[in-house]
This record gives structure tokens, C-alpha cells and sequence, in this order.
């Protein structure tokens, strides 16, 4: 069985993480991107290295190869500096 058998629905908090909740809680927690701009709930273990926020793996993020995984929000942060330079 696995050990992750609670699930947080609730809102963003930067004071405690969605990296927090699923290392620390052992809580499933919704997409942010789903959660904010469709109105629906995906539950994953997924989370994003840079903002810390949960995300569907492959959808709505990705691992970088051996890097930490990146959401698409701190993805199109990174690549749009990287144009500017």
C-alpha cells in the first residue's frame, strides 16, 4: 500500500509548499495549473524544483533530464530570459 494516502485540496501557501506537503505530508496535491486556470482537480506526487508548486507530469511540466523538474510557468520564465540576453 502506498504511503501517500491523504490529499491536500487546498490553495497554494509559499509558507508551506506543495514540495513540502508531498515530502514532508505524504499528501497527494492538485495540479496547480489545472487547479487555477481550469477549475479542475488532478492529484500528483509531481512538483516543480524551482517554484515548488505541484504540476501533471507532462502536461503541465517535466523533468529535465538529471536536473530537477520544471513546470511550464518557470519554464517560459527561463526561456524568455535567455531570449533577452
Amino acid at each position: 500500500m502506498s504511503d501517500f494516502t491523504a490529499a491536500d485540496f487546498g490553495r497554494y501557501d509559499p509558507d508551506r509548499t506543495d514540495e513540502h506537503k508531498i515530502l514532508t505530508d505524504k499528501a497527494l496535491v492538485p495540479c496547480r495549473m489545472c487547479w487555477d486556470i481550469f477549475a479542475r482537480v488532478r492529484l500528483t506526487l509531481r512538483f516543480c524544483g524551482s517554484c515548488k508548486r505541484a504540476f501533471c507530469e507532462g502536461e503541465h511540466g517535466n523533468f529535465t533530464g538529471r536536473g530537477p523538474a520544471v513546470c511550464v510557468r518557470c519554464f517560459s520564465r527561463s526561456s524568455s530570459q535567455l531570449a533577452s540576453n
